[in-house]
């Protein structure tokens, strides 16, 4: 089955992609589109060579404990305040350029965010190289890719893929990047040992600027089954002072990943797809390339015409964080603005996740995810995660929303409670 890259499905206008999720996250909807398509065993639909531009009004905002926005791309977190903003696309024959830009006052203050961007060639062969800041599917999780996924910001990368390529038993193919994390990464709150880690950044252990790359191998085999591998690797960067980094503080993650379709099971059910994902992945406290400790994943999903559901299952092994940091560490973990680059709750969590999509009135789509998490240490507590999302189409243009709430079970005190949202109404210029 030949799958497109999410970055060409981002630039679509596809009906079922434009009518499913709120305007801001159009990236994390083109990913999530994608993944129902696999689960139907659809051919996706290719990327529209029409230009585009649209206008809008919203904002986007937090209060109280962490609670991430899954496929939010940073809203809410790294992106918040109320102001303007301005997507488009162009393409013409290989080349083909986009971008989402807002401007949103907050505090007093106007910041500029570039959300989303991208200037690709594809060449005839299906080769395509990229300077882009897209959200990642890297692992099938729910909660956003497993090993990079999109609930946190985006950051700017150098990317390329190949064409799919004859397997012995199938086809298969490749993707790479190579970026930047920004200077200054706040240790983010869903990290179990934030207090030491925050001693040791006012220590002046913290690096800054680290290099990240990886790359995923995928290949089909058959009609139903899909299979994934792949690592990234965080180094280099400096320390306040501007001192190099160590070799010793290069972070590696990895993923092994297999995803099956099963139609005997649609048909029993009436629906048009469904399939399971497994996974394992580890993020080791060093350089090695290696899965373990290991985080495990199963889940499942079934899609209808408007209505989809899905139940998955991620557990992590018991961690062991240090106390003290002597060495230099990537102190703020595997994020980017405060938010995970992997799973949206970090890699501690243990998840339960159940997600429906489904149609609203005014012909409108929604779509609800509920979360319970535990954790394999005593000392985190557990929590609740809700979120719901919503979208219509209007005369001018489209109108959504995102609401996340999070309440955490903080033994032998008050329940802490936690919410982010964004909210957008898009016109239409062409």
């Amino acid at each position: 089955m030949r799958r497109w890259p999410f970055h060409l499905t981002v630039m679509s206008l596809a009906t079922g992609l434009c009518a499913q999720a709120p305007v801001l996250q159009d990236g994390a909807t083109a990913l999530r589109q994608a993944q129902r398509t696999w689960t139907t065993g659809e051919e996706p639909l290719p990327p529209l060579a029409l230009p585009s531009l649209e206008v809008g009004l919203g904002g986007a905002g937090s209060e109280g404990r962490y609670a991430p926005l899954v496929g939010g791309e940073g809203l809410g977190r790294a992106v918040e305040g109320w102001g303007l903003g301005l997507q488009g696309r162009y393409v013409s024959g290989g080349w083909s350029v986009a971008a989402t830009a807002l401007g949103l006052r907050v505090g007093g203050m106007t910041r500029g965010y570039l959300l989303r961007a991208a200037i690709a060639y594809r060449w005839e062969s299906g080769w395509r190289l990229a300077l882009e800041q897209q959200p990642f599917d890297w692992g099938a999780g729910f909660e956003g890719g497993d090993l990079l996924g999109d609930a946190a910001r985006p950051f700017p990368r150098l990317s390329w893929s190949t064409p799919e390529a004859s397997l012995p038993f199938g086809r298969g193919r490749a993707e790479a990047f190579a970026g930047r994390l920004e200077a200054d990464r706040p240790i983010p709150d869903w990290i179990p040992d934030r207090g030491a880690r925050l001693a040791a950044q006012a220590g002046g252990l913290d690096l800054r600027r680290p290099w990240i790359y990886g790359g995923m191998l995928r290949a089909a085999f058959g009609s139903v089954l899909e299979a994934s591998l792949g690592s990234v690797r965080m180094e280099g960067g400096e320390d306040p002072a501007g001192r190099t980094a160590p070799a010793s503080s290069a972070r590696t993650w990895s993923l092994a990943e297999v995803k099956v379709r099963i139609p005997v099971l649609a048909r029993f059910v009436g629906a048009r797809g469904a399939a399971i994902h497994l996974s394992r992945s580890a993020a080791p406290d060093n350089r090695a390339l290696t899965l373990t400790p290991a985080r495990s994943l199963g889940g499942l999903q079934l899609v209808w015409d408007r209505w989809d559901v899905g139940l998955e299952y991620a557990g992590a092994g018991p961690s062991a964080p240090s106390g003290t940091f002597s060495q230099p560490a990537y102190l703020a973990g595997s994020s980017t603005f405060g938010d995970p680059l992997g799973a949206a709750f970090g890699r501690e969590a243990i998840t339960r996740t159940v997600e429906l999509g489904m149609p609203l009135f005014l012909e409108g789509q929604g779509r609800l995810r509920g979360v319970r998490g535990t954790s394999a240490s005593p000392l985190a507590p557990g929590f609740w995660f809700l979120q719901g999302e919503a979208q219509w189409r209007t005369p001018t243009g489209r109108i959504g929303a995102s609401l996340a709430s999070r309440r955490d079970e903080v033994p032998g005190s008050s329940v802490r409670w936690g919410w982010t949202f964004s909210l957008f109404q898009s016109f239409r210029v062409f």
